[in-house]
């Protein structure tokens, strides 16, 4: 497992990307995820860590919740792996983990899969398998 990206939920992009944008990061386009019922922005660095602005395309998102509750703060870590179910075994063997979302593909990560998980005193984990 590699650390990919943090996940920020935000109810704006504006604010957070000017942020990142200050600090020396790339903003990308915004990209709707329907398939995760979000839009995402994905800002990078040559030498700081991704950062994927993720909001909510309404109230069904998984994202709203969070927000609601919340407010706007980091939602997920996530970790690039070669293979999701083998990461899973390896990884979080012995650990309490839910499913929040099976593999499905990644809209932002094109020919790419993300899974969800949330794993008992860690938190929301993101893992995202890139086969290119």
């Amino acid at each position: 497992m590699e650390f990919h990206h943090f996940g920020l939920a935000v109810f704006d992009f504006e604010p957070a990307a000017g942020f990142f944008k200050r600090l020396g990061y790339r903003i990308g386009f915004p990209v709707a995820d329907p398939l995760q019922n979000v839009e995402l922005v994905m800002c990078t660095s040559d030498n700081q860590p991704g950062v994927e602005l993720i909001k909510a395309l309404n109230e069904e998102s998984p994202v709203w919740p969070f927000l609601r509750k919340n407010n706007e703060m980091i939602y997920h870590a996530c970790y690039r792996v070669k293979n999701i179910q083998q990461a899973m075994q390896e990884q979080f063997n012995g650990l309490r983990v839910i499913t929040i979302s099976p593999p499905k593909p990644a809209i932002m990560f094109l020919g790419g899969t993300v899974a969800f998980y949330f794993v008992k005193g860690i938190g929301l984990i993101e893992l995202l398998e890139i086969n290119h």
